[in-house]
């Protein structure tokens, strides 16, 4: 037995070292603040994707963010001199009989209960919709409306789903593709092209980025609407306009083209200091190329704090979002966005009278900036040895 068991452990398979990847999401999970964050941020952004299927018309079981619930009344008609029944109006308009009894009881007491075979008097004008407008949340409309009637709740998740396309369209291709790929490009071949680099991302931080945008989206708001309203002729699309999508290009293009220079520059200071690596060294003697050398050896050295700065870039541009709309230079009606939602919400005067308005996109924004720096600065901890 003792034989056997000693030659079991003999031939046993070693045990595979943890990589450090598992030992970090280990580390990371644990802390409770960022496991707390994760979950905000898989709600928030979950919820918000959960309304791209109202894009392909699967019904998403709320109402139209941009549907107003204000007053609405129309009347009998008279056809070959004889007014039509009540039945023929519900059918013509597509509305309920019990409905048009619940909103119109004065109606049902003076003609008694209202059937299909009723007829009213031609012209006879019919309530369809009650006044909704700023009504506090309730049963019907959980987050209240606002000045317009529209469903705040619904205008929530809609703006969501512009948060989720804004950030993460513009995070990758602003701080991944054109950042991280310049500055590690500068970083490593130095010379003229890490100096043209370097005064191009000057030349991009040497002015505030909202003057920037402004100018950008001042030129290019109606060209880029006249280029998605051609699309839409030659596609038959006709829904990319009224999705927003021509909104979403240029804010991402916009942002995308002023965000790259601050990751760009971070990064190559990131790679000046491994360049110099033995690992790096070995790789140049065997005659490994420039894109080898940045996929395989440094963009591993800078992936930890790309991940940091991930983080910090989500929150950041989901706050830029909010900001510039609220501006009036970000996402345009229709569109729901929370920064409509902040300028609809009015002054002080209406805070107090109608403080839903405001608390509610707050309620949502807030949670998402917060979970971001915490989840960022978790990472940091998890990731930085002096700090474990």
């Amino acid at each position: 037995m003792t034989a056997r068991s000693e030659h079991t452990d003999t031939w046993a398979m070693p045990d595979r070292p943890e990589t450090p990847f598992r030992r970090g999401l280990r580390a990371l999970l644990h802390k409770r603040v960022a496991v707390v964050s994760i979950l905000v941020i898989f709600v928030l952004y979950g919820a918000g994707t959960y309304t791209f299927l109202d894009a392909f018309g699967v019904d998403t079981g709320l109402q139209d963010p941009t549907k107003t619930n204000l007053s609405e009344r129309r009347s009998t008609r008279i056809v070959d001199g004889e007014p039509e029944s009540l039945g023929v109006f519900a059918e013509r308009l597509a509305v309920d009989i019990a409905l048009i009894s619940e909103l119109n009881p004065d109606l049902a007491e003076q003609f008694g209960p209202l059937t299909p075979s009723t007829v009213l008097p031609g012209q006879t004008e019919i309530v369809l919709g009650v006044d909704e407008t700023l009504q506090p949340p309730s049963s019907r409309h959980w987050f209240g409306t606002d000045r317009t009637g529209r469903d705040l709740f619904s205008r929530s998740l809609f703006s969501l789903r512009t948060t989720v396309i804004i950030t993460v369209i513009a995070v990758i291709l602003g701080d991944f593709v054109i950042g991280l790929g310049l500055g590690l490009l500068s970083g490593y071949r130095g010379g003229r092209l890490d100096s043209a680099i370097m005064r191009l991302a000057d030349l991009v931080l040497a002015m505030p980025g909202l003057v920037y945008l402004i100018v950008i989206v001042a030129v290019f708001r109606d060209r880029v609407t006249e280029w998605f309203r051609a699309l839409e002729e030659s596609t038959g699309a006709d829904w990319l306009i009224a999705q927003g999508v021509d909104d979403y290009v240029l804010i991402v293009a916009a942002t995308s083209l002023l965000g790259w220079a601050g990751a760009a520059r971070f990064y190559r200071g990131q790679v000046l200091s491994l360049r110099e690596r033995d690992f790096i060294l070995a790789a140049e003697t065997i005659g490994a190329r420039t894109p080898r050398i940045l996929v395989r050896h440094l963009f591993p050295g800078v992936m930890p704090w790309f991940v940091v700065g991930f983080s910090a870039a989500m929150g950041a541009m989901a706050g830029a979002e909010v900001v510039l709309t609220w501006l009036g230079i970000g996402i345009t009606a229709p569109t729901p966005s929370f920064g409509t939602m902040v300028a609809a919400a009015g002054g002080f005067t209406s805070l107090t009278q109608y403080p839903w308005m405001l608390l509610v996109p707050t309620l949502f924004v807030l949670p998402i900036l917060l979970a971001f720096n915490l989840l960022g600065d978790a990472i940091t901890d998890v990731l930085n040895p002096r700090l474990r």
